[in-house]
């Protein structure tokens, strides 16, 4: 287990080595391990973590990532350097999203927060551990290949114990063609800001088995909110999703990049908000083709729109018809520099989406700006991340395309258009409309599979 030139005795493999500089945490740890059958010891501050790792090593270290001295990321950076096979789990009363990342980087296994809870805080230990419920080793199944004390990252998802609801597999009404399911062939990483909190806000991606769906989690959530219509919150210049304490905002433009690539079970981990990226959905369908897609077996229908459905007022609509391939036909009109804009694209086919519709920058108004950041909103809104449209037109930038604005719209169509967890056979034909649009029309849509199955 060690790399060093020193030995280090091997302690039992249900020793537990706590660092935190607060004795009322090690305590509380100690107390619960012990209960469980564990054998814990415990360090005020990294250093002295360190020096009692030269000369034994436990089976797991739970690392305080905030103390004063070495704090628990360097203790991490070391430890790994020294024992890059030794599990940790860091604990965290605030993990931000780029700690996390970083931590992830180095080697952590886990992340539990602060104020610990019993209950997520042996699930942890005993996830990382490889132990069941009754505390044996499991045997068998897929975690047979995964050898003994093999430190597992936040993207192995044999062992992310993250409950997921898989609502889009439950009841497939208005099937039309079978089409594959898929994920993504590994985990991965991105780091942003988000445009509405203006939090630093990255995002992780852990591929999911068949028939599980698409998901957002926080960076140590146990449940996950499964990206379906039933579960937005809102949509005010936002698609926000929620379930329980778990909730993601600025879900649109991922959800558009998985909609065009077809991938159908992913959990996707954040704090609070999809980081926006450049504005457009260009740097997430990069991330899918650099990865790579994977296929899975499972049944997975198109959803085949029977007849007309509509929803809106004469001059902000939506409607899906029958038709053949998903295509939407959208048209927007502003006042002059904008003007009317007019467009119809056809998701037929990856390359003709990250071509035309991905690279399409969200994009706002200097007249709205201070509402908007009176409301709490776009704090993050820098002149990299989206289209500021002055009077005589972009104030920040070069338009990527003479129509970028209804390109857009599309992409945050295709985006929310997907909180179904399906593809589409069908038309839709837009005006002036926006999120709030998009999931009335979802909600219509998901009515009419209801009463005809």
């Amino acid at each position: 287990m060690s790399t060093n030139n020193t030995a280090c005795r091997l302690l039992p493999n249900r020793s537990v080595l706590i660092v935190d500089d607060e004795a009322g945490i090690r305590r509380s740890l100690e107390g619960i391990l012990q209960d469980e059958g564990f054998e814990p010891v415990s360090d005020p501050d990294g250093e002295s973590a360190l020096r009692r790792l030269a000369v034994s090593l436990p089976a797991l270290v739970l690392l305080d990532i905030w103390m004063p001295g070495l704090d628990g990321v360097e203790t991490l950076r070391r430890i790994k350097a020294l024992h890059p096979t030794l599990p940790v789990i860091m604990i965290s009363g605030h993990a931000s999203i780029a700690t996390a990342i970083e931590a992830t980087r180095i080697g952590a296994s886990d992340f539990i927060e602060k104020p610990l809870d019993m209950e997520s805080t042996l699930r942890a230990v005993k996830k990382v551990l490889g132990l069941t419920e009754g505390g044996s080793r499991r045997q068998g199944g897929e975690d047979e290949s995964v050898p003994e004390g093999t430190p597992l990252s936040i993207g192995d998802t044999r062992r992310s114990g993250v409950k997921v609801n898989p609502v889009v597999f439950a009841r497939q009404a208005l099937k039309g063609d079978l089409v594959p399911q898929r994920t993504l062939r590994s985990s991965a990483l991105l780091y942003g800001q988000g445009l509405h909190s203006g939090k630093k806000s990255g995002i992780m991606f852990e591929p999911l088995p068949p028939n599980s769906g698409i998901h957002f989690a926080g960076v140590s959530d146990s449940t996950a909110v499964p990206a379906h219509v039933s579960f937005v919150q809102s949509t005010g210049f936002a698609t926000t999703i929620r379930l329980g304490q778990t909730r993601v905002g600025t879900i649109e433009h991922i959800m558009s990049a998985l909609h065009a690539f077809g991938i159908s079970n992913l959990l996707i981990k954040c704090n609070g908000e999809v980081p926006v990226m450049d504005g457009s959905a260009q740097e997430f369908g990069e991330l899918f083709e650099d990865i790579g897609i994977e296929e899975q077996p499972g049944e997975w229908y198109e959803i085949k729109i029977p007849r007309t459905i509509r929803v809106g007022s004469d001059k902000e609509w939506i409607q899906f018809e029958p038709g053949g391939k998903f295509t939407i036909d959208y048209t927007l009109s502003y006042p002059d520099p904008v003007g009317t804009q007019h467009m119809v694209f056809t998701l037929d086919d990856v390359e003709s989406y990250m071509k035309e519709i991905a690279p399409a920058r969200t994009f706002g108004f200097v007249k709205d700006i201070g509402m908007l950041q009176r409301q709490g909103l776009a704090l993050g809104g820098r002149f990299d991340n989206f289209i500021l449209m002055g009077e005589e037109g972009p104030i920040n930038d070069s338009l990527r395309y003479t129509d970028e604005f209804v390109r857009h719209k599309i992409l945050d169509a295709i985006g929310d258009l997907y909180l179904l967890g399906r593809t589409f056979r069908g038309k839709v034909t837009a005006r002036m409309t926006g999120h709030s649009d998009n999931i009335q029309l979802l909600q219509a849509l998901l009515q009419v599979m209801e009463e005809e199955g």
